[in-house]
């Protein structure tokens, strides 16, 4: 980060002063007490769980030389003399946050890439940097870093050297994207996906494809989208968008085109616009289609499309994400991060693609679908179904649909009320060189089903004689 003056800090938040102010500058932005150093400024957020401002002590005793505060905390004379910099107060620390990251935004000479979407988010923004890091500076947002909080610190984080950022944003409602937006001001915007996700505020498709293009509203004069081709609810909304557009996808419309796309091994080889020979160690045509994404964002900061695709091939994925662990004689895919309708199917095919001995699938709830949550399950039913899954697992209320929906199309599928009950009889299911895919919604917890496999076929520290 560069550094930042108190007074331009005050000015950015329009804080005000509590006890002693100093002249001085900081030299960096933290949340955490747990991982601050000194020289940095607190910011004492407040969570449903958590308040900083419990931990204004430690912040200080850990080198803090500043602090940002809200009005109605009531703090000890001795802890605000423990900042030499001084403390500030603002009505919300959480909008004095993305105040000082918007106002920062003007002071970096980075190049600002946001990537939104409803699949994908991480796994493109981690492409992008991967990529363009070949040849240029530059740093992208740690982990899942996509919200009013993530975003804001990880703008933030960039230096004065820094060639680019890339930033995620993500959203559970409407008008979070454009908050998002207005902060970090991007020169390129990347939408991953339009898909049936947060529906139970974005009500449907088309209310997706305009909360994520909201996104495009805050490009900087002369910026660029890079959208999927063949996506009828988006292109609605971009009809009224006058930035430059570059579309990725199967589509013959497409500046990047997806052609030949063939299973090889744990990843996948395809084709770029019928020139271009791309080999990725991720499965799966919808991760060929994410590379699209993070080619076309590298070719617009001056990449060549050759270079861009040779970046990939060393490239490796997000955890929690297709990442695939042997446990004694059977192996794991481990896609447990989140689920969508959309990803669920994405997920359905590459399982379908992989040889094994019997291929299963294990769901969970898929979570914020709103009234169409019952359909959107059974639909995914037959999804799974039509990929040739050998068996289906479901675990909670909404997964007990897809199960009951496999059985009438002639599926082995069985459900549990619970990942607990699901752990207790599960294993029992399971066989000798099993393909075993887990995937739910975040707050399901399907990580835990791993575990409980790994208790049966890996019993004492070593796999199942």
């Amino acid at each position: 980060m560069k550094h930042l003056s108190m007074d331009e800090i005050a000015k950015a938040i329009g804080g005000r002063w509590l006890g002693c102010r100093q002249a001085g500058s900081i030299a960096g932005v933290t949340t955490d007490t747990r991982k601050a150093k000194a020289g940095q400024l607190f910011i004492a957020l407040r969570g449903q769980r958590y308040d900083g401002h419990d931990y204004l002590q430690q912040a200080a005793r850990a080198g803090c030389c500043a602090a940002i505060v809200d009005h109605a905390a009531a703090i000890d004379p001795q802890i605000l003399a423990g900042f030499s910099l001084g403390v500030l107060a603002v009505a919300d620390t959480t909008e004095g946050l993305g105040a000082l990251a918007s106002f920062y935004r003007n002071q970096i000479a980075a190049t600002v890439i946001a990537v939104t979407g409803s699949n994908g988010k991480t796994t493109v923004k981690r492409m992008i940097h991967h990529i363009l890091s070949r040849r240029l500076k530059g740093s992208c947002s740690p982990k899942s870093f996509n919200n009013n909080i993530g975003l804001p610190l990880t703008l933030l984080e960039v230096g004065g050297q820094d060639d680019y950022v890339v930033c995620e944003a993500g959203t559970n409602a409407p008008n979070e994207i454009a908050a998002l937006g207005k902060i970090c001001r991007p020169e390129l915007a990347v939408i991953t996906t339009i898909g049936p996700s947060h529906l139970e505020k974005l009500i449907d498709l088309q209310g997706v494809a305009a909360e994520k293009a909201s996104l495009l509203d805050y490009l900087q004069d002369g910026g660029a989208a890079v959208v999927p081709s063949g996506c009828v609810e988006l292109e609605k909304v971009l009809r009224c968008r006058s930035c430059n557009i570059i579309r990725f996808g199967l589509n013959a419309d497409s500046n990047l085109r997806l052609g030949n796309y063939q299973p090889d091994g744990a990843g996948c080889r395809f084709v770029v616009n019928g020139k271009v020979n791309v080999t990725l160690p991720l499965p799966g045509k919808h991760n060929a289609t994410n590379a699209l994404a993070a080619m076309a964002a590298a070719m617009r900061l001056g990449m060549q499309m050759e270079e861009a695709g040779a970046a990939l091939a060393d490239f490796t994925g997000a955890e929690m994400r297709l990442a695939l662990t042997p446990i004694g004689s059977i192996t794991v895919i481990d896609d447990t991060y989140n689920a969508n309708p959309a990803s669920m199917a994405a997920a359905a095919a590459v399982l379908a693609e992989k040889d094994a001995a019997r291929r299963v699938m294990i769901i969970g709830d898929m979570l914020e679908l709103g009234p169409q949550k019952e359909l959107l399950h059974r639909q995914t039913a037959h999804r799974i179904v039509e990929a040739g899954i050998d068996l289906l697992l479901g675990v909670g209320a909404m997964s007990r649909l897809a199960v009951e929906e496999a059985k009438q199309l002639g599926a082995d599928a069985h459900a549990f009320e619970s990942v607990e009950k699901a752990g207790e009889a599960i294993t029992d299911l399971l066989r000798d060189g099993d393909l075993v895919l887990i995937k739910g919604s975040r707050s399901m917890g399907m990580e835990r089903l791993i575990e409980a496999i790994r208790r049966k076929f890996e019993p004492c520290g070593g796999p199942r004689k």
